[in-house]
């Protein structure tokens, strides 16, 4: 005769079988959760890489022209062309009322 095995231990094991795969889904479901907010996340950073990537490319498209190395020419290293003046302002703070200067735009050089 075979021994019996009691219905107790059948059912404690039917137990921890169900209860530990119940686990594993509740612990696989929420690394699921978590996986599919990093897609999202990377998603909208290789957009943002990508809009940022086409601004570098027009930037890029726009050094090549005379027109921005001569204003950057005059801006910067304070070029001139024949039978112009520099003034140079050494406080640009005391034309104003508030104290603090405007910032100034890169100036659009006319061929010429």
């Amino acid at each position: 005769m075979r021994p019996r095995i009691k219905l107790i231990y059948v059912l404690a094991i039917a137990f921890v079988i169900v209860a530990g795969g119940i686990m594993a889904i509740n612990r696989l479901n929420g690394d699921i959760a978590v996986l599919e907010a990093k897609v999202v996340e990377n998603r909208l950073e290789k957009a943002a890489v990508g809009a940022e990537g086409s601004e570098i490319q027009t930037e890029l498209n726009m050094k090549d022209t005379d027109s921005y190395i001569r204003s950057k020419a005059r801006t910067i290293y304070h070029y001139l062309m024949q039978g112009e003046i520099l003034f140079v302002v050494e406080n640009p703070e005391a034309l104003y009322e508030d104290g603090e200067a405007p910032q100034e735009p890169v100036p659009e050089d006319t061929e010429g």
